[in-house]
């Protein structure tokens, strides 16, 4: 068990100003068995109008309509939490696992996710779910290399996979992929953790009884130095801020993360 303390900073700087903002944001970690949010504050500018809603994932949202002209829209998110890395998430409803199964447009495999998946067919004698889920999380690790700026949010699972790089996004889709190749219910988590610099990426998968989570990027489970924020089918479903503007205008988005250790 351990307390961390959290800063999630994300700003859009638009070229020239723009109007009518709709947006939807999705940055804000929640309380559950894992995780207890102790103290949150959030700032989100400039004013506007709209509320907060929890999607069919169960992530909470917070949605909202800029009317004025503006060139800049940032959110920070700041708290604490006191996080237990050997407690995991109960399966409360099992008939929901079911979309958890079936690949999404991000991770259908193609020709080289599918011979991975061969060579993991070709081996036998696990000792049951967890020790599959480990030699496909080793699997995924091994297929490709950590290069940022190769691929794109939009990047399938079998493109990183045929590119032979990635981020943590990329590690993400492919361990779905294989795993849902296996029919496994699987889920993408958007998250933080101790020492990153940005947002991070990992897997939730179901045991039978739990949601066990695996971060495939680092090859280890995920744990009580990791921050969930929101979970989905693949990265669409969690995207962290989502919306649009009306104006002709460039816009560079800056985010950055920090997450401490307070016991140290």
């Amino acid at each position: 068990m351990r307390r961390l303390s959290y800063q999630y900073h994300m700003l859009l700087s638009f070229s020239e100003s723009v109007n009518r903002q709709n947006f939807t944001l999705r940055c804000f970690p929640q309380s559950d068995e894992r995780q207890q949010i102790e103290e949150q504050h959030i700032e989100i500018r400039p004013s506007y109008v709209g509320g907060t809603e929890t999607d069919s994932y169960g992530n909470r949202c917070v949605y909202g309509f800029i009317e004025n002209r503006h060139t800049e829209f940032g959110v920070d998110v700041t708290g604490a939490a006191l996080v237990k890395g050997d407690v995991f998430l109960p399966v409360e409803d099992s008939h929901r696992t079911g979309m958890y199964r079936y690949p999404t447009t991000l991770t259908k495999p193609g020709p080289i996710l599918r011979k991975l998946y061969e060579e993991y067919l070709t081996l036998s004698g696990f000792g049951g779910v967890s020790e599959k889920i480990s030699f496909l999380m080793d699997k995924t690790y091994h297929s490709i290399k950590y290069v940022p700026g190769v691929t794109q949010i939009t990047t399938t699972a079998e493109e990183s996979a045929a590119l032979g790089m990635g981020v943590c996004q990329d590690y993400a889709h492919i361990m779905l992929a294989l795993l849902r190749m296996d029919k496994i219910p699987c889920r993408y988590i958007v998250g933080m953790m101790v020492g990153e610099g940005a947002s991070h990426a990992w897997v939730e998968v179901c045991d039978g009884m739990n949601w066990v989570p695996y971060d495939p990027t680092h090859n280890r489970m995920a744990d009580d130095r990791y921050i969930c924020i929101s979970r989905g089918r693949d990265a669409g479903d969690c995207s962290l801020n989502k919306g649009y503007y009306y104006g002709l205008s460039n816009q560079v988005q800056e985010v950055h993360v920090v997450v401490e250790d307070l016991d140290k």
